[in-house]
């Protein structure tokens, strides 16, 4: 168990007024207690990455400065019950995940401070409110960088806490295993500084057990040297396709050293009204690409593609994740999902079909984006998954390789929105099925880009969910994070088999 050492603001509790709603009542009290830090009306909403959050207005939004100011919000939220959500980077797409509809945003803006505070073990402690951007601009200009996610804009805590793939998980694991320490504040108001020696099992959940335990404040995580400066873009026709996952399958069975990531990306595109299917590797050397690719075209012969556009940048990160973000503009509604498989072109393809299949459905929609991103799981990467008594994603290493198969959809028109949730519906269904009958289906969901009605945590196995939920119970016996932090994926209490 955690100690109790709670930071005691029960005193600023202001009697409940009778007519008020209890948000109301919550975020009058702040206001009175934090001047200045309480904003209402307009000046609550927030300029988020997709529409459904940016449509969402909170009864007030708060911005703490330090941990403290945060277990003080936490207090008085649970004294009136009052929802909350906490933003970081709030580039989720899942309404309410980063802000309150009728609660209090706890906006953590004024804490993105990132200083590197060990030069030996290139230790970089990151405030809650900072983005990859931040750290990658801190880092480059010291020949370094950190195992971050591949969009510049996404927030650091937020993608430790569901995993975050990185550009260099190929040698570091995911963004979450890099993490060395944690400053949170628990349910009770309790500030704790949290590391594997300290509190492992609070450790553990933290690295991948979602916002279901705590709100981190801080984190401190490892960086590295000498990061890869190579970045190449491929774009061929959709008759490659087979030898494009037959590469993609050859690559993640066994990674040549100079790769640093591989990601292949699949999708529709609309000013041609075409498929197409790119490739985009991170590398360490000058990268040796092929200008033309054979396939088979029949039994007794092949056909050759060119390729249709190449790109080769030399890059620090920063600049790579803001190429990234291109593709992931802000302003539009947009659904993410997800779903794991055997490393194996025959699955790649089939969910490629399933895919070609689904996308008619809806592309006519007005600003229409639609892809899938095939993310390579390999070995190397899930055995650095079992550094500091490992994640709680729960992927044994004898699972792999697999691929993390990512859709990204948006659109512009609220009128799309059942159009888009029943594609959604249907395409995750199949891309599951398909592979379930092809016998290549893995349980584990990535949490960062799961769509908003998938069982995230009954991919994590028994195990890993068992533990979290009895995790979960002792720093959170009230179930404060689960009633009144609603968005995102809670880990619930369903019966484990």
């Amino acid at each position: 168990m955690l100690p109790i050492a709670s930071v005691v603001v029960l005193s600023i509790i202001s009697p409940f007024v009778r007519g008020q709603l209890p948000c109301d009542s919550a975020c009058r009290n702040l206001s009175e207690i934090l001047p200045g830090s309480v904003f209402f009306g307009q000046t609550a909403k927030s300029n988020l990455w997709s529409n459904f959050q940016a449509e969402s207005v909170p009864q007030c939004r708060v911005e703490p400065q330090d941990a403290f100011v945060v277990s003080k919000i936490l207090t008085v939220a649970k004294a009136y019950q009052c929802h909350f959500a906490v933003l970081a980077g709030g580039t989720s797409p899942f309404r309410y995940a980063s802000n309150a509809e009728g609660g209090i945003t706890i906006d953590m803006q004024l804490m993105k401070s990132v200083q590197l505070i060990d030069n030996d073990l290139l230790h970089v402690k990151v405030g809650a409110g900072a983005i990859w951007a931040d750290v990658y601009r801190e880092l480059d200009p010291r020949n370094m960088s950190a195992t971050g996610t591949r969009n510049s804009l996404t927030g650091v805590t937020g993608s430790i806490l569901g995993g975050g793939i990185s550009f260099f998980s190929q040698r570091f694991g995911w963004s979450c295993d890099t993490a060395v320490a944690f400053e949170a504040v628990l349910a009770n108001g309790t500030l704790v500084n949290v590391t594997h020696d300290s509190y492992p099992d609070l450790f553990f959940a933290l690295r991948g057990g979602g916002n279901n335990f705590a709100i981190v404040t801080s984190v401190v995580i490892e960086a590295f040297r000498d990061p890869p400066t190579w970045y190449t873009f491929q774009l061929w026709d959709i008759g490659t396709l087979g030898v494009i996952f037959q590469r993609l399958q050859d690559y993640t069975a066994h990674m040549p050293s100079e790769v640093w990531q591989l990601a292949t990306t699949f999708g529709w595109h609309v000013p041609t009204q075409q498929f197409v299917i790119s490739e985009r590797i991170v590398g360490s050397g000058h990268p040796k690409l092929s200008s033309s690719l054979h396939y088979p075209a029949g039994e007794l012969s092949s056909k050759q593609s060119n390729v249709r556009e190449t790109y080769i940048y030399q890059r620090s990160t920063l600049q790579m994740s803001q190429k990234m973000d291109i593709m992931n503009a802000p302003g539009f509604y947009n659904y993410f999902g997800s779903v794991t498989v055997k490393n194996h072109a025959t699955v790649h393809l089939a969910l490629a079909g399933a895919f070609c299949e689904e996308v008619f459905s809806i592309q006519k929609a007005a600003g229409l984006q639609i892809y899938i991103v095939y993310n390579p799981l390999t070995v190397e990467t899930l055995r650095k998954m079992q550094t500091r008594g490992g994640n709680a994603l729960g992927i044994d290493p004898k699972d792999g390789p697999l691929t993390i198969v990512n859709i990204n959809l948006h659109w512009n028109s609220e009128s799309d929105i059942g159009l888009m949730t029943n594609f959604m519906r249907r395409l995750t269904t199949r891309f599951r099925q398909r592979a379930e009958e092809l016998g290549m289906l893995h349980p584990y969901l990535f949490q960062n880009h799961a769509y908003e009605e998938q069982d995230v945590f009954s991919g994590y196995g028994n195990e890993s969910l068992r533990r979290l939920r009895r995790i979960r119970k002792e720093v959170d016996p009230e179930g404060v994070f689960q009633k009144l932090q609603p968005g995102f994926f809670k880990l619930g209490e369903q019966r484990v088999v």
